[in-house]
């Protein structure tokens, strides 16, 4: 029969008792076996149900009137992180013999090293830029956790002022000829012509292409408020102070907006007539596109945008015109193209 003494604490190894069971040696083995694991100190998980685990701190994170103020977009791509996030199993942490996800972990007794073991998931995966977002997301939990005293008053952030993997140079920008072609498989009257155009020539982002019609324009120009730089309120009123985009519409847009079918509330509609459901949605029915046009599958939508900034940037805008009509708030982004 062999016997091993284990404490569920970080750095514990379980101990061989040697003694024979019941004897006197044995219990003072056994004795001796917990006091050199009660050193390693509190265990990282005591009960996966507890309002001390960062799966509990999630829920009240989720609940707060904080989460409830971001825009539907934010809360979709931030609640799909997290959520991946928390069911990711921590190597060397167990409670009862069972294997620990990261959100059964005591959030008070997280390190820095839990998070940088954790990223390194994602980064060993092949996903540099997704492992530096399960770090921002994190952080953004913690800094609410603790600004709002949700979080036990010793707590502190452990994902804060982590350095970020280098990301590499993003999303590809289409060539030329990758242009020419898509626009030779779809000419000028189809939707999805239509939908390469506006993001060609607005440089819009897929969150703003395909809620983009008839309301936004005006004297041959289309204004909107970026979703990237808009707020939503429950009330349902406008951030005046948001982010503005404002664009002469561009002669080859025109003329694929005048020749195409579009609904009656935005430009791209569906083949039903109706707007698309979501950005998803519409990003998947324009890769469908490209797909059917031969290209390869580094010709993302989000390419295009950055087609526009660099045709813009090849024109002679300035950093501030870039920023205006790319609606960043920054001037970051647009020194990268000029």
């Amino acid at each position: 029969t062999f016997v091993f003494v284990r404490r569920y604490r970080n750095g514990c190894k379980a101990i061989e008792i040697k003694a024979p069971l019941n004897s006197l040696d044995f219990f003072a083995e056994y004795t001796a076996a917990i006091a050199a694991q009660e050193a390693k100190g509190k265990p990282l998980a005591s009960s996966k149900n507890s309002n001390a685990t960062v799966n509990w701190l999630y829920k009240e994170f989720l609940n707060s009137p904080e989460w409830k103020e971001l825009a539907k977009g934010s809360k979709r791509g931030k609640s799909g992180r997290l959520n991946e996030i928390m069911e990711v199993v921590i190597p060397n942490q167990t409670l009862n013999g069972q294997e620990l996800k990261f959100g059964e972990l005591r959030y008070t007794l997280l390190e820095r090293k839990h998070i940088l073991a954790l990223r390194k998931i994602k980064y060993d995966q092949g996903f540099p830029a997704a492992a530096n977002n399960w770090v921002k997301d994190l952080s953004a939990m913690f800094h609410w956790a603790i600004l709002q005293q949700v979080a036990d008053g010793a707590f502190k952030n452990p994902a804060a002022e982590i350095t970020p993997f280098k990301e590499g140079p993003g999303h590809h920008t289409w060539t030329e000829e990758e242009q020419k072609k898509f626009e030779e498989y779809w000419p000028v009257g189809t939707m999805q012509r239509l939908a390469y155009a506006l993001m060609l020539f607005c440089g819009a982002r897929v969150s703003d292409a395909y809620l983009l019609g008839k309301a936004h324009e005006a004297n041959n120009t289309l204004t909107w408020k970026p979703f990237k730089g808009k707020d939503e309120y429950a009330d349902g009123e406008e951030d005046t102070n948001a982010l503005v985009v404002s664009l002469p519409i561009h002669s080859d847009l025109r003329k694929a907006i005048d020749a195409a079918p579009s609904g009656n509330l935005v430009y791209c509609a569906t083949g039903y007539g109706k707007p698309f459901k979501s950005e998803k949605g519409f990003s998947q029915w324009v890769v469908k596109a490209r797909k059917k046009a031969g290209l390869p599958q580094r010709c993302v939508p989000h390419g295009l945008r950055k087609v526009a900034a660099k045709n813009l940037a090849e024109m002679g805008a300035t950093e501030y015109q870039l920023m205006a009509v790319m609606g960043w708030t920054k001037p970051d982004m647009a020194r990268v193209y000029i």
